[in-house]
């Protein structure tokens, strides 16, 4: 009890707190001590208690408040898959933050609002949270039509996304920021010998990673040769002994 925010009466403060409620004019008292903190922590608050509990800081998403214009940017940069995933983070971001979430992790985007801790209210909330991070006019029952962050997400990102980023040219932008960051370390002799190993290895794998491709195209050769070719490769080979 005491982690759902729960704290023990003894029998005299249960006593004084009945007596309390006995004399006062409150049409249903509820007599019990909270620990507001354990409450927030607890996960989704009870809607008649959301207002005991402080707002819980969550982190901003990228996109939120703007209209939409900088998750537009972000969702250019990358592939399909990637962009999936960011604006479901984004939703679960935004429930966390309706539902006073400490972090949007523990937002399972597969659960259904409802289960989640969802009404009316939050509901609209939620609507004009992702509309402003967004852009997109969404109806009072969304969280009906799309009962999960992850079908919520999906539908924004059907009204929001660009056409997915070429993949070869995402890697390469990538590529190109770490070339600059490997730039930046000409002057510091340190970081290059520390880094050194570490790049050594990176060339050394993806070597590995086209000698397959290469084994391949030289036994399609040999498989294609003709016999007097075949012949051919062994006379230079004895030549070269």
């Amino acid at each position: 009890m005491r982690g759902k925010g729960a704290m023990p009466l003894s029998v005299e403060q249960g006593l004084e707190l009945f007596d309390a409620a006995c004399r006062g004019t409150d049409a249903a008292p509820v007599a019990s001590p909270l620990d507001v903190r354990a409450l927030a922590a607890a996960g989704a608050v009870p809607p008649v208690l959301r207002g005991l509990v402080p707002a819980a800081p969550v982190r901003r998403v990228a996109g939120t408040g703007d209209g939409g214009a900088g998750l537009r940017r972000r969702l250019a940069e990358l592939s399909a898959g990637e962009q999936g995933q960011l604006v479901v983070d984004l939703v679960r971001g935004q429930v966390a933050s309706v539902l006073r979430h400490a972090d949007a992790r523990s937002v399972d985007a597969a659960r259904t609002f409802q289960e989640i801790g969802f009404d009316s209210l939050t509901a609209v909330d939620l609507r004009n949270r992702l509309t402003a991070a967004t852009g997109v006019r969404l109806a009072a029952t969304a969280i009906f039509d799309y009962p999960t962050p992850a079908a919520l997400g999906a539908h924004l990102l059907a009204q929001v996304a660009p056409e997915a980023a070429d993949p070869v040219e995402v890697r390469l932008r990538e590529l190109d920021k770490i070339a600059s960051v490997i730039s930046a370390m000409a002057e510091d002799a340190t970081l290059r010998e520390r880094l050194s190993p570490r790049m050594e290895s990176i060339v050394a794998m993806w070597t590995d990673m086209q000698r397959p491709a290469q084994d391949e195209g030289a036994g399609q050769d040999l498989e294609s040769a003709s016999l007097e070719d075949m012949f051919g490769i062994i006379d230079q080979e004895l030549d070269g002994s």
